[in-house]
């Protein structure tokens, strides 16, 4: 097999025992890799009604074939994959940095971590040795702190250590999965809580083995092809100058940027200020571009502050979702307090765009007088930087009773405190900085999403900037047209959903590379015949609808749950999305009928067409299908 090494590795750490799966060829061209690696064995090994902090939920590290030494560009990205102690349903988040290569180099295609240790301990899989050691010592230490433990320790310090901070140890419910000081985090739906309620403090990976490729020649012809069509992309171009901040001035204008916890239009002197292409990011925080393996865009800013004041620091700087949702939500324009905000949550291991969207709901929920100077122990005013940074503390750490509800998301603690309409979520997870009233077809993927609110798993506004999709025969069209928005929510959760199998970066959707060449690349390596409709369709359709499956069996309720907050039923007053609002009932009809899931459930039909007959039985046992 090629592109493969046909195992998985699994560790229990209950029984502190490591074993070997091999798969087959045919296993590897259903799932391809990542996400779907992921979901096939959460499905499988996840019981219904298991406790997502509990030692029956199933963690799953996964890469696919175009990691170790391949050096194709984009493939410095996996997926992560579990029951959500955020949502209860299915749990995703990619990653960048250096982990997917190493995790390649080792001689896996996949990492399954079952089970939960008595006392904290980290896992070594280095040069063909599985190792599970006491962590006592590193308990308590930030994620810097246990990397740079864990390099002395193994006497290593090339390899990849993937820690949890005290987020996660403290089973706050959006603790991240950071690496490399915050380079390439697998931030949202709790991936860090898990690894914390299992008590596994870090993994430590170190390998060198080179993966085998079919046509080594082809495969170097077509990389030569597309790193001249990279290099002449203004995107990718763009990208690395400007980095991610580049969107912010754009997307204010567009309506699309979430101001002051989605309630306002416009902020755009706020905009300049946290921004780049013209706004004031590069020239006040004078960032260091720094690209994951594999890639030329380095879109990641390191970000070095030495003032003497608070907000000194050394680490990675805030890209466009935690400007998003850390400054413009927050109507905090303080790009230091921001950039440090985000290197606090880096450092204990706390995804920023749920934290953006916790403060942003905070805020106004204590303005509104929900929430109380008592409660806190300091003011939380909108545009308080000093003030984010003291409840990202208190939320980190568990501190006190208000540090211990906000931990448990949005949903939760919106309702204990009484005012549920505050709460900008969906099944307890925050919707993230693309404000759907300005891309309509986002509605739709928000309330349908894999694993909920999310563009990483859905980017259907690309349809609406105009980009055809001729797999699904799918025209550019306008935002706030409600025609085919449904059809557009399905083909960009299959493509996503395959880019996350196979690894890769979405951002070379939009900076040189053809959805074909991913194709032709998959084939050099693997010697396969697929093509972009079998990759779309089945592959990518396969896997969202076996995601489907593991949230229906799993509680959730289509009627119930496929759904926005009440915010985005109400049209903002000012700015490129004025008067606004998504009609999500129509869309979400013609979803489900494109999709093959009346009333939101797929059929056996459904199932069956893509191969997923194993999971036919189940549609009896779930309740939202009785």
């Amino acid at each position: 097999m090629y592109g493969y090494w046909g195992k998985i590795l699994k560790v229990d750490l209950t029984t502190g025992k490591s074993s070997t799966v091999e798969f087959d060829e045919e296993y590897a061209r259903k799932w391809l890799g990542g996400v779907g690696f992921g979901v096939r064995i959460c499905y499988d090994e996840i019981p219904a009604g298991a406790d997502p902090l509990g030692p029956d939920n199933v963690f799953v590290l996964a890469v696919g074939p175009i990691q170790g030494y391949t050096g194709v560009l984009g493939s410095g990205r996996y997926t992560i994959g579990f029951k959500s102690p955020l949502t209860g349903i299915w749990g995703q988040s990619t990653g960048g940095g250096y982990v997917a290569e190493e995790l390649k180099r080792t001689g896996y295609d996949a990492l399954v971590i079952k089970g939960a240790a008595k006392k904290p301990v980290y896992l070594t899989v280095m040069n063909g040795k599985v190792e599970i050691k006491d962590a006592s010592k590193l308990w308590g230490k930030d994620v810097r702190e246990t990397q740079e433990a864990l390099w002395k320790e193994t006497g290593d310090k090339t390899a990849v250590v993937i820690p949890i901070g005290p987020a996660a140890e403290n089973l706050v419910r959006y603790a991240a999965v950071v690496t490399n000081d915050g380079h390439g985090n697998a931030g949202r739906m709790g991936g860090g809580a898990v690894l914390g309620s299992k008590k596994l403090k870090a993994i430590v990976l170190k390998g060198d083995k080179h993966v085998p490729i079919k046509d080594p020649e082809k495969l170097k012809a077509l990389k030569k092809e597309i790193a001249a069509a990279v290099k002449d992309s203004g995107f990718a171009k763009a990208n690395r100058e400007e980095g991610q901040a580049m969107a912010i001035i754009p997307r204010e204008q567009l309506g699309l940027l979430p101001i002051k916890n989605f309630s306002q239009g416009v902020w755009p002197e706020g905009a300049k200020k946290i921004g780049s292409a013209g706004g004031d990011f590069n020239p006040v925080l004078k960032p260091k571009p720094d690209a994951c393996s594999n890639c030329v865009m380095g879109c990641h800013r390191r970000v070095t502050i030495k003032e003497g004041k608070k907000c000194d620091m050394d680490g990675y700087g805030p890209e466009y979702e935690t400007l998003g949702m850390m400054g413009s939500n927050t109507l905090v324009d303080d790009l230091k307090s921001i950039n440090y905000a985000g290197h606090l949550c880096n450092l204990w291991s706390m995804d920023t765009i749920e934290f953006g969207g916790v403060v942003g709901f905070a805020m106004e929920a204590y303005e509104k007088g929900f929430i109380k100077k008592k409660d806190l122990g300091f003011e939380l005013k909108w545009g308080d930087g000093v003030a984010m940074c003291k409840l990202a503390k208190l939320i980190a750490f568990r501190s006190n009773e208000m540090g211990r509800l906000l931990g448990e998301g949005l949903r939760v603690a919106s309702e204990k405190l009484g005012c549920p309409e505050l709460a900008v979520q969906v099944n307890n997870a925050v919707i993230p900085a693309h404000d759907p009233r300005a891309f309509f077809s986002m509605a739709v993927t928000y309330a349908v999403g894999p694993r909920g609110p999310c563009h990483v798993t859905g980017f259907s506004e690309g349809s609406e900037l105009g980009i055809p999709v001729a797999e699904y025969d799918l025209p550019g069209m306008d935002r706030f047209d409600d025609k085919l928005k449904g059809k557009a929510a399905l083909a960009w959760q299959d493509i996503l959903q395959f880019d996350n199998a196979l690894s890769y970066c979405i951002f070379y959707d939009f900076g040189g590379y053809s959805h074909k060449n991913k194709a032709d690349i998959i084939n050099a390596i693997t010697g396969w015949d697929t093509d972009t409709k079998e990759l779309f369709l089945k592959v990518g359709g396969r896997i969202n609808n076996l995601c489907r499956m593991f949230n229906l069996k799993h509680g959730l309720i289509p009627k119930k749950n496929d759904t926005l907050p009440p915010r985005m039923f109400v049209p903002l007053k000012e700015g490129g999305a004025a008067g606004k609002v998504p009609p999500l009932e129509k869309m979400l009809k013609e979803f489900y009928q494109e999709r093959g899931w009346p009333n939101g459930i797929p059929t056996a039909e459904t199932l069956k067409k893509l191969g997923l007959d194993f999971a036919v039985a189940d549609l009896k046992k779930i309740p939202a299908a009785k």
